[in-house]
């Protein structure tokens, strides 16, 4: 089964069976046994039901599919089903700390977990002064507007009206900053986004 899942039920006291009752149950909402009950089992008595076929029907909106679900919460039974992405939060995200050589140039990755579209790009501006932004990236999409160098010092935490709706980041993409130091120097580039994220 695929995430991300929630739990349908609202009394772990009791326990979902192949008996008498939640058969009738199945059968007055038109949904056969051998449709819903089957690889989910986890034991003889007590198992899960069809929690993907029936997931998936309920949230498509299937009313049959509903009235199953409804009939395990009044046994105070449960089960597990997939569930849309319906929160989101605001975190934070860093970024790999590397150092960068004198007068050279530096990929800079951050993966998020979860969809997560950055909203500020903060660098400490105790090392601003000292990079250059060549590029922003999510995935492999650029976030600036032509491929010119920014002063970091644009991104400290100090700076004024420096919010950016950044492209989202899917889980699997990187969000990465391409960035030069400008000094004569080994420098340790940090970085951080402060961003949405949906669960």
């Amino acid at each position: 089964m695929s995430g991300p899942y929630d739990i349908v039920g609202n009394d772990w006291g009791g326990s979902v069976g192949a008996d008498d009752a939640l058969l009738r149950a199945l059968s007055v909402s038109g949904l056969g046994d051998s449709e819903i009950i089957g690889a989910d089992f986890i034991g003889a008595g007590d198992h899960l039901v069809g929690a993907d076929f029936i997931g998936a029907q309920a949230a498509a909106g299937n009313p049959r599919a509903k009235a199953v679900l409804h009939q395990l919460a009044m046994r105070h039974g449960g089960a597990v089903v997939q569930s849309g992405l319906n929160k989101r939060r605001r975190y934070p995200i860093g970024f790999v700390p590397t150092t960068v050589a004198a007068a050279t140039a530096a990929l800079i990755p951050a993966a998020p977990q979860n969809l997560f579209r950055p909203e500020r790009l903060v660098i400490p501006s105790d090392i601003a002064f000292d990079f250059g932004v060549r590029d922003i990236k999510v995935g492999n999409q650029s976030q600036l507007v032509q491929s010119v160098e920014v002063p970091g010092a644009l991104f400290t935490e100090v700076a004024i009206d420096t919010n950016v709706n950044f492209d989202t980041a899917e889980v699997g993409n990187q969000i990465s900053v391409d960035v030069r130091n400008k000094t004569a120097g080994d420098i340790e580039f940090s970085a951080g986004s402060i961003g949405t994220i949906a669960k």
